[in-house]
């Protein structure tokens, strides 16, 4: 079963922060700084079993990434996690986005939301 978390986040210290945070719970990370490195990831790897994506990122953002997915055969879920809180909209497919988080975020609540995606191990995400 799939268990590595992708982290898609621009900010430095904040891909440190949340690999620190996965490792923590036991969970391998792989980190991607922009949409553009995240599609190239998930389209080469098998191990994915939650992406935490921030929205708004140089080059590919964080909603092409979403539309990537929605259009593909990749049914990874997703954690938006942003400093601009978009409401969960008829845009964000629900069997994709899974939860939106605002930065800064509440580690714990963050930690137990990626967690219990890993562990439900759902086979029709993929």
């Amino acid at each position: 079963m799939p268990r590595t978390v992708l982290i898609v986040e621009d900010d430095e210290p904040t891909q440190l922060l949340l690999a620190a945070v996965m490792r923590r719970a036991g969970l391998p990370t792989v980190i991607a700084g922009n949409g553009q490195a995240a599609i190239d990831l998930i389209e080469t790897r098998n191990d994915i079993a939650c992406i935490i994506l921030d929205l708004m990122m140089p080059e590919v953002d964080g909603r092409a990434v979403i539309s990537y997915m929605a259009a593909g055969q990749h049914r990874i879920p997703i954690i938006v996690c942003t400093a601009a809180l978009p409401r969960i909209t008829p845009e964000f497919d629900p069997e994709i986005i899974r939860a939106v988080v605002r930065k800064p975020f509440d580690i714990e609540h963050l930690m137990t939301t990626v967690t219990e995606l890993v562990d439900s191990g759902d086979p029709t995400l993929r």
